[in-house]
């Protein structure tokens, strides 16, 4: 698997996981990469690491929440 190939599936697979647990290990173990090289590469092409493109898609998922429903700040950060 070529890096491009590994980085979209590792972006698909955070996609569908974003609610959940994940980590860093977790999605170079789906793509079949070691941690390591995972970080690398990803920090390399996508301009930021794993860790920072989870953090950044969950906060942005909840903005868009706290925008489009009447969820309060307190119920969306215990969720």
């Amino acid at each position: 698997m070529e890096w491009t190939e590994a980085i979209r599936e590792a972006i698909l697979y955070i996609e569908k996981h974003i609610t959940e647990d994940i980590t860093m290990h977790d999605v170079a173990a789906h793509v079949n990469v070691s941690p390591f090289y995972f970080h690398k590469g990803f920090s390399i092409l996508c301009g930021y690491s794993i860790t920072e493109y989870i953090r950044n898609r969950r906060l942005s998922l909840a903005g868009q929440e706290l925008f489009t429903s009447d969820i309060t700040v307190m119920e969306l950060a215990i969720k």
